[in-house]
């Protein structure tokens, strides 16, 4: 079994720089023991602070924030996580750490363009600094740092004073410089972005560099070049000539001493042409062994520190899951030493039942227990098709059970007997259940005839709801407890050679199914008193769980779709398909791949001449994706293109129409009948509560929020969402009117906005009305139209450069029309002004219901990433709030249908609107329910307005 806590801990694939453990074997080395008072050899660990900090924060790629704060603290997550690996794997008698300072070095002095290509720090990550240092400091590690110098020349005189004492050393890095530094008594112990740490001596060293020792390291990189560095280099002379020329001559003062016998006459020519470059970029990559510091063991002697206070700053960061990795001080245990950290962890116990005797052992641990966590496995994503293969349980931390079924091998119980035993366990509402995405769980034990009741905490709503980026249980169990799950392509492999979990052996799977069980009971008691600390627990339990089952209910229920239009369809759009590529090519005068980006640019930008200035150039060529093309579309429709070749506007139209129309066959029309499931004859699309970082919920296979709004082709593919055996039966829809803006209208309390609602007026009228200062008859519809655009782009951040792309108006124009706008409108320049200043100081926003978003980025100096925050800190309270709104309305109809034992069925659920499927004779009770109740669903500052359609298709409702 897994340790209950790794001492890996990655935050996503990109981090696995920390993940490989070094056998013991390969620490064993020759150095004399100079400090017998420690009772074993002496062992110095040299940290390139500099280096591991950019790689941490690099690899781990989305922000890991903390949530009192919003702080941005991912480069201190991972420096932390391989700080503490390393005092487990290496155990060391003496510690010390380098950094750059913020000041150019000797190097700059020489060569002003030395590292000058690089982008400064990014704001986000210089506090980080400070943290890292003062833990530093917690554990009375001595840090090293000089003006002049950068942390490569200190670790360098560091190892050079180490190797004179004849200490063993090890530098711990990222940086490949470092390997010039390796001697009898240093190694560098480099990781690698792939996921490798390497140990490096000098037999590694000649491996790496076909024969080459490290004295050669920064003459390899002088003739090569270090773009890293902005060093350039020798041209014509790269790694594989600038090792054989160092194999022939040693270095490159020897190369130089015998030029006139260097072949080809190319790399002579250039070596003579580049002298001063070669000698100017060695003494650039060359290490300093004698910068202005002094390697004092004493100092560096680890393990006398106050463990307490360490705990406090891991605390203050919110990295409560290292305490447990930290190594006890010195005189804890002066036998082992003080780097045993896993003395006091205890060790996972997961049992495979597979008797009647361990099923009796189960349920007696359930029953005397205050609730349990359970997970499924199974055979398929989709709960429809998934068959179910094992069960988990854990009643408490570092306990699980797992009970396999559907193994095609292996000692198993029956399945019908376990799930015999089993109900009674499920189907107990007394018994508190937690699951990690319910929604699958019970979804699976239904179909296998058992409906879960008493169902308490599910961990992935729970971190939903506190604003967790990351909701899944491997980033989760990660990120509270350190601890890397295995990834289920482990078990079962990827691509063709794919195989389901029925075909895993039961002991590999027991462990990766009992740790899902064990993580998700963590979880529970990480999360419960969070809830209940940010006053969460109502929201979570009055409304995100208890749609679990409504969805549940309508992902079961699912949707009747017309094959046969839906078929006559594809071939409509497939000759509207070839004749849109055959004009194109006639315009053109010749064939291409519509497909291909390098064949499209050449006809765009070399044969009709468009401009290419701001375009991003590619490996292929110029950019063809859809922000470039509607950009070129929109300079071709203004006439901002002086003289551009007519034939361009033809083949722009033509290239995004069938972008357009391809996306929708393939996407929908082509899809849809490959979706239906061949027991019921039905489309089961599922939804996802945390699929939204405002909240709302979103669905997939097949996404049915995506199918486009205001295009007769879009209105055609919902005409195949039907109402079978019509005329008995029709669809309902209730959509709420207007439904953020009356949000908006709530949280900007603007008297004029709240007034237009409380009237009933067209919103867009009022607007206009009121901007133009013109009576509401006297609105035209060009005026409707722009109060249209700023109305909803108030809530998504719309520039007066956005205006100018749905208007006439250029962006000086819609600036005005924007300033104009919150003049009439004050309160609503109020709401987004104090938003954005409480999510700065805060660092997240919240909806009506207390769901948190944390925007961290919002006090970044980078403008773009800033306001793309402020524009999400503006709109995630209003969109968040309608997400709520329409839960909430979920929840009360479903349980009103149930309570009423109504034959209608809530069939989809998109943005602002649900759609029913009703018999005819429940149609006006049906209406009178959702009229009654969304209306209700919260109470805000305007009414509520549901406005119902009734029709035979989804396309009738529009």
């Amino acid at each position: 079994m897994e340790r209950p806590y790794s001492l890996e801990r990655q935050i996503d694939r990109g981090c696995m720089l920390y993940s490989h453990i070094i056998p013991a074997e390969v620490r064993t080395m020759d150095a004399p023991d100079t400090l017998s008072m420690l009772g074993r050899k002496p062992l110095l660990i040299l940290i390139d602070g500099h280096a591991l900090v950019h790689r941490a924060w690099h690899a781990i790629r989305q922000p890991l924030n903390l949530r009192s704060t919003g702080e941005d603290v991912r480069a201190i997550f991972g420096y932390m996580n391989i700080f503490l690996k390393t005092l487990s794997d290496w155990d060391p008698t003496h510690i010390a750490v380098t950094f750059d300072v913020s000041a150019p070095t000797f190097r700059h002095e020489r060569f002003a363009q030395y590292k000058a290509h690089r982008p400064p720090t990014p704001p986000e990550l210089r506090p980080q600094f400070d943290h890292i240092k003062n833990l530093m400091r917690a554990f009375r590690v001595p840090i090293f740092e000089q003006a002049g110098y950068e942390a490569d020349d200190l670790l360098g005189t560091l190892c050079r004073q180490a190797g004179e004492q004849e200490i063993d050393t090890i530098v711990l890095t990222g940086d490949t410089d470092t390997l010039q530094l390796v001697s009898p008594w240093v190694r560098i112990l480099l990781s690698h972005a792939v996921g490798n740490r390497t140990l490096y001596d000098k037999t590694a060293v000649k491996e790496r560099y076909g024969g080459l020792g490290p004295e050669t390291v920064a003459d390899i990189k002088a003739l090569e070049g270090d773009s890293s560095d902005n060093i350039p280099g020798v041209p014509r002379v790269g790694r594989k000539t600038a090792i054989k020329l160092l194999l022939d001559y040693g270095s490159i003062q020897g190369i130089y001493d015998h030029l006139d016998d260097v072949k080809p006459p190319s790399v002579k020519k250039s070596l003579t042409e580049n002298r001063d470059v070669a000698f100017e970029a060695q003494f650039l990559t060359r290490i300093k062994l004698d910068a202005d510091v002094t390697l004092d063991l004493d100092q560096c002697i680890f393990g006398d520190y106050s463990r307490s206070e360490v705990i406090d700053q891991l605390n203050t960061l919110e990295f409560r899951s290292m305490i447990d990795r930290i190594p006890s001080p010195d005189g804890a245990d002066s036998a082992q030493g003080a780097f045993d950290l896993d003395d006091d962890t205890p060790s996972t116990n997961y049992v495979v039942v597979d008797t009647d005797d361990k099923m009796d052992t189960l349920i007696q641990a359930i029953d005397t227990s205050d609730g349990f966590s359970f997970d499924t496995e199974t055979t398929s994503k989709d709960p429809m098709l998934a068959r179910l293969v094992g069960l988990s349980f854990s009643t408490e931390p570092y306990r699980g059970w797992y009970v396999p079924v559907g193994h095609a091998e292996g000692q198993q119980l029956p399945i019908d007997k376990v799930l015999d035993r089993l109900e009674p366990v499920f189907t107990n509402s007394d018994v508190p259940k937690t699951a990690h995405n319910a929604n699958y769980d019970m979804m699976t034990l239904e179909n296998h005839g058992i409906k879960l009741e008493g169902l308490a905490f599910d961990t992935m709503l729970a971190a939903h709801v506190t604003g967790e980026p990351q909701v899944g249980l491997k980033d989760l169990t990660l990120k509270f407890f350190g601890h890397t799950m295995t990834p289920i392509t482990d078990l079962i492999g990827r691509g063709r050679k794919q195989v389901t979990m029925a075909e895993v052996e039961i002991d590999k799977a027991a462990d990766y199914a009992a740790a899902d069980a064990d993580f998700t009971e963590r979880l529970r008691r990480e999360f419960q008193p969070r809830i209940e600390e940010l006053a969460l627990d109502n929201t979570l339990r009055q409304y995100e769980m208890p749609l679990v089952p409504v969805l549940i209910r309508m992902q079961r229920d699912g949707v009747a779709i017309d094959v046969d239009t839906l078929k006559r369809m594809s071939d409509e759009l497939s000759e509207n398909l070839d004749t849109i590529r055959d004009d194109m090519y006639e315009t053109v005068g010749h064939q291409f791949n519509l497909n291909s980006s390098q064949q499209l640019g050449d006809v765009l930008f070399n044969e009709l001449r468009l401009p290419t200035h701001g375009i991003r150039r590619t490996k292929s060529g110029y950019s063809t994706n859809a922000a470039t093309l509607d950009d070129l579309k929109h300079r071709l429709d203004v006439g901002a293109i002086p003289d551009a070749d007519p034939r361009s506007y033809v083949v722009m139209n033509g290239i995004l129409d069938h972008r357009q129309l391809s996306k929708l066959k393939s996407t929908y029309v082509d899809a849809l009948p490959e979706m239906v499931n061949p027991d019921t004859g039905r489309i089961h699309t599922k939804y996802n509560q945390t699929g939204s970082a405002t909240g709302r919920v979103s669905s997939n296979d097949p996404n049915v929020q995506n199918i486009p709004v205001r295009t007769e082709l879009g209105r055609q593919v919902r005409k195949a969402f039907i109402a079978p055996n019509a005329p008995d039966s029709t669809l309902l829809a209730a959509d709420y009117s207007q439904i953020e803006l009356r949000v908006l209208a709530h949280y900007s309390k603007d008297p004029s906005l709240v007034e237009a609602f409380e009237r009933g007026e067209d919103i867009h009228s009022a607007t206009s009305s009121l901007v133009y200062d013109v009576p509401i008859g006297e609105v035209t519809a060009d005026m409707r139209r722009f109060a249209k655009i700023l109305n909803f782009g108030v809530l998504y951040g719309l520039t007066a450069y956005g205006i100018s792309r749905q208007t006439d108006l250029n962006p000086e124009q819609g600036q005005r029309f924007i300033d104009l706008y919150f003049e009439r409108y004050p309160g609503i320049q109020s709401y987004v002004n104090q938003t954005v200043e409480t999510c700065k100081k805060k660092g997240f926003v919240e909806t009506a219901l207390g769901r948190r978003r944390y925007l961290p980025d919002i006090n970044t100096r980078n403008f773009h990433v800033r306001h793309a925050a402020e524009r999400a800190a503006i709109n995630m309270p209003i969109q968040g709030t309608a997400a709520d709104i329409i839960k909430i309305a979920m929840i009360r109809i479903m349980e009103r249908m149930t309570e009423l034992e109504m034959r209608s069925k809530m069939i989809l659920q998109v943005h602002d609107e649900l759609i029913f499927e009703v018999p005819r004779d429940e149609l006006d009770q049906m209406s009178a329910i959702v009229e009654e109740l969304m209306p209700a669903s919260l109470s805000l500052e305007v009414p509520l307005i549901v406005e119902t359609k009734t029709g035979d298709t989804w396309g009738d409702l529009d």
